[in-house]
């Protein structure tokens, strides 16, 4: 599934597309404060820390297009729509019942319109849409603390503080705990388990906390989802979650909103301002 508001809209609106972009349903769309545009394009992956060296920020969900004969990217998964000329197009945008833009014949994409309030969903996926979180086989057990573990490696490296280990299977199954190491391996915690890991145990490991703070990154091209294979030290975004799910492969999905940092493309830029 791609990204969705679960609730926290202010409206759901038509937008022209800025000229020569596409746009996949279901993904993030932006405005690039950059740069001179005439409408939305593809909300770019984060570049730097708190994503500070972009100027895009987010605007909203695409949710719908013009297209009169839709078309869909295999390979994303998602039906998408390119701004191409209207001079002499061979491509058939149709009309769709904005009053801002009654009688428009180019490309227009529909937006559930975002804030820092919005509540979204977006599904966790390993560096492909179809692409899962791994999950890992305990070998080394905790002994009798509850408090780490060694399993098979997890998709990426832990962050200090901003992962999360789920026990899938046995004793523990259904438990959170947010990660101190720095490992895709060994993996350490500060609040016991219920019961001590054991060997054969499985679990996932994402870096994003089940709630509060987090780091993330969107998926390259489409923008469709956050990509847990992404290291998320050098260059991410902030979102606050509300709610982490990782119970089952492939429906793994986070809840949350934009922090607010997202919304202030220019606070570190004072000589710019």
């Amino acid at each position: 599934m791609p990204f969705s508001v679960v609730h926290g809209s202010p409206q759901d609106i038509w937008v022209p597309l800025t000229y020569g972009t596409t746009i996949y349903m279901g993904g993030m769309v932006s405005n690039d404060q950059s740069a001179s545009t005439e409408g939305i394009e593809m909300m770019p992956q984060a570049a730097g820390v708190w994503n500070d060296t972009n100027y895009d920020i987010p605007f909203g969900v695409a949710i719908g297009n013009n297209n009169r004969r839709p078309l869909f990217n295999s390979t994303g998964k998602c039906e998408y729509i390119t701004s191409a000329t209207s001079l002499a197009s061979t491509t058939e945008f149709v009309g769709h019942g904005s009053s801002e833009y009654p009688f428009a014949r180019e490309a227009f994409a529909k937006v559930s319109v975002v804030n820092a309030c919005s509540v979204l969903r977006a599904n966790l996926v390993d560096a492909a849409v179809t692409g899962a979180p791994a999950v890992g086989t305990v070998t080394t057990a905790s002994g009798s603390d509850g408090l780490d573990c060694t399993a098979g490696a997890a998709s990426v490296a832990n962050i200090d503080s901003y992962s999360t280990i789920y026990f899938r299977t046995g004793a523990n199954a259904g438990t959170y705990r947010v990660l101190d190491s720095t490992s895709a391996t060994s993996h350490t915690w500060d609040t016991p388990c219920y019961a001590a890991v054991a060997v054969g145990d499985t679990v996932v490991v994402v870096n994003i906390r089940p709630v509060g703070l987090s780091k993330c990154q969107l998926l390259a091209t489409y923008m469709t989802a956050f990509d847990i294979n992404e290291a998320c030290t050098s260059h991410y975004f902030g979102i606050d979650v509300v709610r982490l799910n990782l119970a089952e492969q492939y429906k793994e999905y986070v809840e949350f909103m934009w922090n607010p940092v997202n919304w202030l493309p220019f606070a570190g830029r004072a000589s710019e301002a």
